[in-house]
């Protein structure tokens, strides 16, 4: 008899209600941070057994903006594709899931148009999408070789400081 192929991703269903825990964080996250998702279709899907990389690096998710055909198929404009071991992990708690769902929604963004500075839209009058870029990319060793040598680093530090700022404070107005 021959080996049946293992299905690794699978469909997060949303039924009226919003649906699951992650669909209920990813309506949160774009109501408060992500209005220009509003009329976006987002899919939110299981990925299973993801492996780490030979860096030893595990991706939790990933944004994938649907092509022309994806779109005409299935009507989504970006699925989500979630860790399923690593979000129902011990540990793995609401406050780490809600900041996935937040750095996978910063990947979805409106394809915008160089000469109006407007949304771009296709034929069809649809929205065009886009897959952003990571504000920042570095390696640890150069930093602590180097320091912060650019501005993106910069900007990255200053929020991180900032963040610990306001944390602080919090802190010592419970106390």
């Amino acid at each position: 008899m021959a080996t049946k192929k293992k299905v690794l991703v699978r469909l997060i269903e949303r039924d009226e209600d919003h649906g699951p825990e992650p669909y209920r964080i990813m309506d949160e996250l774009i109501a408060a941070h992500h209005g220009h998702l509003v009329d976006a279709k987002i899919a939110l899907a299981w990925r299973m057994e993801w492996a780490e990389d030979k860096d030893g690096h595990l991706t939790l998710g990933q944004a994938k903006k649907g092509s022309d055909l994806d779109r005409e198929l299935h009507d989504y404009d970006f699925v989500i594709l979630l860790n399923h071991e690593a979000w129902n992990r011990a540990g793995f708690d609401e406050k780490q899931r809600a900041a996935l769902v937040d750095h996978e929604l910063c990947h979805c963004q409106v394809a915008i148009d160089d000469e109006t500075g407007e949304p771009r839209e296709d034929e069809y009058g649809r929205i065009v999408w886009r897959i952003r870029k990571h504000d920042i990319e570095e390696f640890k060793d150069v930093v602590a070789r180097h320091g912060i040598w650019n501005h993106a680093l910069e900007d990255f530090a200053k929020a991180g400081i900032n963040d610990a700022a306001r944390s602080l404070l919090g802190a010592m107005e419970e106390a």
